[in-house]
């Protein structure tokens, strides 16, 4: 079972208004606990990077928000969007077919590109079908500056179209059965999601509110014309899959620009169908003081878009698809890998100077027994035996001194082994176990062997080049190499075994 959230805060930056919402989780409900927007203005001569984060921290000090994570949307036309058709394809192999898709459908090195995947069904018995997103990482990269520059950091970035039909998804506003429609009108651009049972379908186009405002009515008969090509496509690619009747059932309007003066009465005379409007809010629990906040705030369906990012974590929505998965997962990944090297790392030094701590106090202890002998040999010449005894104790003790600290340096040397393998350890590649002995004579070669595994056999043998250029080791070889299903993650895993001499 999935675990939720209990708060979720989201950010709509357009190109007209800034929208923000935080929701939270009560009992068994969802909340919505804060409200804003704010208009960018127009003026060109204004830096708009520097307003636009102004404006967010305005919204973010009216609704009390110091700082913290925040999941925003993408404008449609960043975003590249592939619909493809599935084999049967086991679950465990599920990820490498999606990499393998990735490659073929996204027209950029996956390099260049943030991308994520999501099913679009889930219906074992019937073939599967999936969404692959992408976006240059530049433009995310640029995303994420602005607001850590405004003391918010991101932990998801989804494409506003999903957003959108994730939101009315959620609010189940539509009959499953039909094929709909929305239409999400911004002041730049807009997006028409056509969906139908599993079936999904995603386009943006740039006319939109402010081309509608500016032409009047030719404005509208563009745009509606370009939804009317948007449909003829959309029924032309579905082929088979396309309903009987090729024709929308139902439209919904959502955005800035769909509350635009006869809009309404253009379409209806266009589709010969009236639209809907959609209301984000429509199943979440709303408060008095947020309720006469977002009366304030104008058209509730200009809010579907930062609801439907919001949404995100806090309820089991349709897609899920994230551009940051691949990156907070290395993070997590490489978190883990330092954390684990320091602690253990901390623990072998603190076992070495606890060790001569110890012994040095043990040999403190005997020559202060032995100097007081010895200044009292004059006087109790009859003692001298004894004193040879404890001066024999002292040299096996000696003896003993030397040979522990001789086998702590030969442990600090393990450490600056351990140090010089985990410096060139690729992200890909994790090893098991070591074992191994080095001599404790001056110039001496010691002898080390090492378990791992990889993603790839790429990975294995770019580590054996590593560590064939170190100084520390030498006649380094592979003794063998497999693949296997890791348990955990059923992800093809390679296992090594690679010895060496280790120099000192």
């Amino acid at each position: 079972m999935a675990r939720f959230k209990t708060s979720s805060i989201a950010l709509d930056i357009g190109s007209r208004f800034i929208k923000l919402i935080e929701l939270k989780k009560e009992k068994n409900s969802i909340m919505l606990a804060k409200i804003g927007i704010k208009e960018i203005p127009k003026d060109s001569k204004l830096n708009r990077d520097k307003i636009t984060g102004q404006l967010i921290s305005q919204l973010l000090s009216e609704n009390s928000i110091k700082s913290g994570a925040v999941n925003i949307s993408v404008n449609g036309q960043s975003v590249f969007v592939r619909f493809i058709k599935l084999l049967q394809v086991k679950e465990d192999k599920l990820n490498q077919t999606m990499k393998f898709e990735a490659q073929n459908q996204i027209p950029f090195s996956l390099n260049e590109v943030m991308w994520d995947w999501s099913l679009l069904n889930k219906d074992k018995n019937v073939s599967k079908k999936a969404v692959i997103v992408a976006i240059k990482k530049n433009l995310v990269e640029e995303m994420i500056s602005k607001l850590n520059s405004v003391k918010l950091s991101v932990e998801l970035i989804d494409a506003a179209p999903i957003s959108v039909y994730n939101c009315m998804a959620f609010n189940e506003d539509y009959n499953d059965q039909n094929t709909g429609a929305i239409l999400d009108i911004g002041a730049k651009s807009a997006n028409i999601i056509i969906f139908n049972k599993d079936n999904l379908w995603l386009r943006s186009f740039p006319i939109a509110g402010e081309r509608i405002e500016e032409a009047k009515e030719q404005g509208i008969e563009e745009f509606l014309a370009e939804i009317e090509r948007s449909i003829e496509y959309y029924f032309m690619q579905a082929g088979e899959e396309a309903p009987k009747e090729k024709k929308i059932d139902q439209f919904f309007l959502t955005g800035g620009g769909s509350i635009i003066e006869n809009m309404e009465p253009a379409f209806v005379s266009k589709f010969n169908i009236k639209p809907q409007i959609m209301d984000p809010f429509r199943k979440l629990g709303v408060s008095k003081d947020v309720f006469q906040k977002l009366q304030a705030s104008g058209s509730r369906n200009q809010f579907s878009t930062v609801a439907g990012a919001a949404l995100r974590g806090m309820a089991d929505l349709r897609i899920k698809v994230n551009f940051l998965k691949e990156t907070l997962s290395e993070s997590k990944i490489s978190f883990q890998k330092r954390f684990y090297s320091g602690v253990s790392i901390a623990t072998g030094v603190l076992i070495l100077i606890s060790f001569s701590v110890f012994m040095r106090q043990d040999y403190y202890i005997k020559k202060i027994k032995l100097d007081k002998t010895e200044e009292m040999i004059e006087t109790y010449k009859t003692y001298e035996p004894k004193i040879k005894k404890i001066r024999e104790e002292e040299n096996i003790l000696k003896w003993k001194i030397d040979a522990l600290y001789q086998t702590a340096s030969s442990r600090a040397a393990w450490l600056g082994i351990f140090k010089s393998i985990s410096e060139i350890l690729p992200k890909d590649v994790w090893v098991t176990d070591v074992s191994g002995i080095i001599s404790i004579e001056k110039s001496g070669l010691g002898r080390m062997d090492m378990n791992g595994k990889a993603l790839s056999y790429q990975s294995v043998n770019a580590f054996v080049s590593s560590l064939k250029a170190l100084p520390d080791f030498s006649d380094v070889r592979p003794v063998s190499s497999s693949v296997e299903n890791d348990k955990d993650t059923g992800e093809e895993t390679v296992r090594f075994s690679i010895t060496m001499d280790v120099v000192l």
